[in-house]
């Protein structure tokens, strides 16, 4: 079974925790039209996502993607190994847009399902960085304790933000996310997968004269 990243870029259209007027952001402020902001590409790197299990779709607007994954589950317990109990995937999403603006995350939803038996913790981790700056990552964790079977939500990025550098017309937002389930070593088996939808909402500002 496949589960899905997606992104929705804020004044293109409606993000799932608010909608969006076009051509400002969720605080009123102006931003670009959406026919000014295009997707040049995405890609994905990592043991959650590794090459031929990643399936990236970008719509004929240029403005949306998702990311499809059939390897994002962790396991640990009798036989399991270290590349077992812990796995990645690193987007990076190369977008283009009008000189005189920049963005932020405003929030990035994680939901999946944890199997957890006594004495083990999951952990699903969400970090936000800009190719290029030397700005540090915006970090989120969850962290789930045993005994645990359900589903499980991460909402991260509210009220915090990284903006990307002005003076350009190109932006790399890179989005490293990391599931994992510790000690490997108990009695019992336990999982953790990332499910869909994820969904990542941007905020749009001009940049100072």
């Amino acid at each position: 079974m496949r589960s899905i990243f997606g992104l929705l870029l804020a004044g293109a259209v409606s993000a799932v925790s608010a909608a969006v007027t076009p051509g400002r952001d969720t605080l009123g402020i102006v931003a670009p039209s959406p026919g000014e902001i295009k997707i040049i590409n995405v890609t994905a790197i990592g043991s959650g996502c590794p090459a031929g299990h990643a399936y990236v779709n970008v719509d004929a607007t240029g403005t949306i993607f998702d990311v499809a994954f059939d390897q994002y589950i962790v396991s640990a317990g009798p036989g399991s190994t270290v590349s077992d109990s812990r796995k990645n995937c690193r987007i990076s999403i190369n977008l283009k847009f009008p000189s005189g603006y920049q963005f932020s995350v405003i929030e990035t939803r994680f939901t999946g399902y944890a199997s957890l038996s006594s004495g083990q913790t999951g952990t699903c981790r969400a970090g936000y960085t800009f190719s290029g700056d030397n700005t540090q990552e915006v970090v989120f964790q969850k962290n789930i304790l045993a005994p645990y079977e359900d589903n499980y939500n991460m909402l991260a990025g509210v009220g915090i933000e990284s903006f990307s550098r002005c003076g350009g017309t190109t932006a790399i937002l890179n989005v490293n996310s990391e599931i994992r389930i510790t000690p490997i070593s108990t009695p019992y088996r336990g999982t953790m997968t990332v499910r869909a939808p994820h969904t990542t909402e941007l905020k749009w500002r001009r940049c100072e004269a």
